[in-house]
């Protein structure tokens, strides 16, 4: 699904496979509970967006989400490696990106995660895509964000696109 409001996309899809990457490393964290106390195993990818003066910041970001009794935790794998090697990530909303997540977004994707609830589990982000110009820490914190408005609406069997709709029209 590809949601529009104004100058900002939003694609949110099951899965993308082609931004599976190698990883170097963890960075496991806790959040915030939403009150659904059992979630639904899901995957779920979102890719932003935003024209912004001449700008196109953009980031996609994905994981799988396993429900648990415990508190919310996240574990984001981190590509330190240069991954500008050829391969791509399809993107849905202008030209292909680079696989991987550098250390330098990784910092915001927890940001982001952690600005809003998720279900009781683990959250762990497998999936990611950058442009070597466009992208930005903001970007990615933005499109993390979302990825947690997605998994909580999945969990809480909620309409995605209304809380999809609702979170683009927050953005700065």
């Amino acid at each position: 699904m590809i949601v529009t409001v104004g100058p900002r996309k939003a694609a949110v899809l099951e899965d993308e496979p082609t931004a599976a990457y190698p990883w170097d490393r963890l960075v496991t964290e806790t959040a915030a509970a939403t009150t659904v106390e059992h979630g639904v195993t899901a995957r779920a990818t979102v890719e932003i967006l935003r024209e912004a003066g001449g700008m196109l910041p953009r980031a996609l970001v994905g994981g799988h989400f396993v429900p648990d009794e415990g508190d919310p935790v996240i574990e984001i794998a981190v590509s330190d490696a240069n991954l500008q090697d050829g391969t791509s990530v399809v993107s849905r909303l202008w030209r292909p990106l680079v696989p991987g997540l550098p250390v330098e977004f990784a910092n915001a994707v927890v940001d982001g995660l952690r600005r809003r609830p998720i279900p009781r589990g683990l959250l762990r982000i497998d999936r990611a895509g950058y442009d070597p110009v466009e992208s930005s820490p903001l970007a990615f914190e933005l499109a993390a964000e979302l990825l947690a408005t997605v998994i909580a609406a999945l969990a809480g069997n909620r309409d995605i696109e209304s809380a999809v709709r609702t979170a683009i029209r927050g953005w700065p």
